[in-house]
């Protein structure tokens, strides 16, 4: 019997998430779907027990295709893989130490692609986990937040879009530049390529969680590290947008960023860095 072309593909990347990676694919299986769904999922060969708990799954799930690699190759390299190996109109991402929540979160997401094909992508709010296993009062995305155009998202010096609730159409990803492999985030490459597509729509409710821990690429490092690595993704972002009028949004994000890292030093007493980061201010 020939096997039906998946519409939707959830995506899921791992490496070392013994402790998390089974709830991301168990909130990828309760998803509640009227057509054929696939759950791809990459490990970037992982040394601890994530691979065997992955193929647990596969093995009671014909849904489940797992993406087998030698070496490791890095999160940027995994999520292009990934993608690359989705076969169904529309992929939904997940890490592997998120999850989702919500049973009728990509059937929400499907009935608004399909309902506006000028759409490049869905994303809706998120709770956060903290490390200490509560939940934050907070929630990921600010209340004011509307369906976002590409003048929206550059404008702004922070990803206001939880990267584990994105569905995007495929037909709007054509690869990465080589500008992505510079930059410390590859989501924030992946939106800003997106929205340069077609706008994002934004459904108001909580249907994941992000989970901040240790381990995470922006929880577990230090707040001056966030702050360098968030002004290294705008100045890759400002190479891949092409009109002067994109430019100059990216450009008043960088120095809105640079701005906050004055901030930063003043309040640590890094005076030098300060001096630093005033003069990187003038060459902008």
């Amino acid at each position: 019997m020939k096997q039906t072309k998946p519409i939707i593909s959830a995506c899921i990347i791992s490496y070392n998430q013994q402790e998390y990676i089974a709830q991301a694919i168990e909130g990828a299986l309760m998803q509640e779907l009227d057509v054929p769904y696939e759950i791809v999922i990459s490990d970037d060969c992982s040394t601890d027990a994530t691979p065997k708990i992955i193929q647990e799954f596969a093995k009671k799930d014909s849904r489940i295709r797992v993406i087998k690699r030698d070496t490791n190759v890095g999160m940027h390299q995994n999520w292009l893989e990934a993608i690359n190996a989705c076969t169904g109109f529309f992929v939904a991402l997940c890490e592997g130490d998120d999850f989702w929540t919500d049973k009728n979160k990509l059937a929400k997401q499907f009935t608004a692609l399909t309902s506006n094909t000028t759409l490049s992508g869905c994303f809706t709010n998120s709770d956060i986990l903290e490390d200490n296993g509560k939940l934050n009062p907070a929630a990921y995305v600010s209340l004011n937040q509307v369906d976002c155009t590409s003048d929206d998202l550059l404008a702004l010096h922070y990803n206001p879009v939880p990267t584990c609730t994105l569905m995007f159409r495929k037909t709007a990803f054509s690869g990465f530049p080589n500008y992505y492999f510079e930059s410390p985030f590859a989501d924030r490459i992946l939106h800003t390529l997106l929205i340069l597509k077609g706008d994002y729509h934004y459904i108001s409710q909580s249907t994941a969680v992000y989970r901040k821990h240790e381990n995470g690429v922006w929880s577990g490092i230090k707040q001056e590290q966030q702050h360098k690595n968030m002004l290294k993704a705008l100045m890759v972002i400002r190479k891949i947008v092409s009109s002067q009028k994109h430019k100059q949004l990216v450009t008043k994000s960088i120095l809105r960023q640079l701005d906050l890292m004055l901030y930063h030093y003043r309040a640590e007493k890094h005076f030098l860095k300060y001096v630093g980061v005033w003069l990187q201010m003038k060459f902008v």
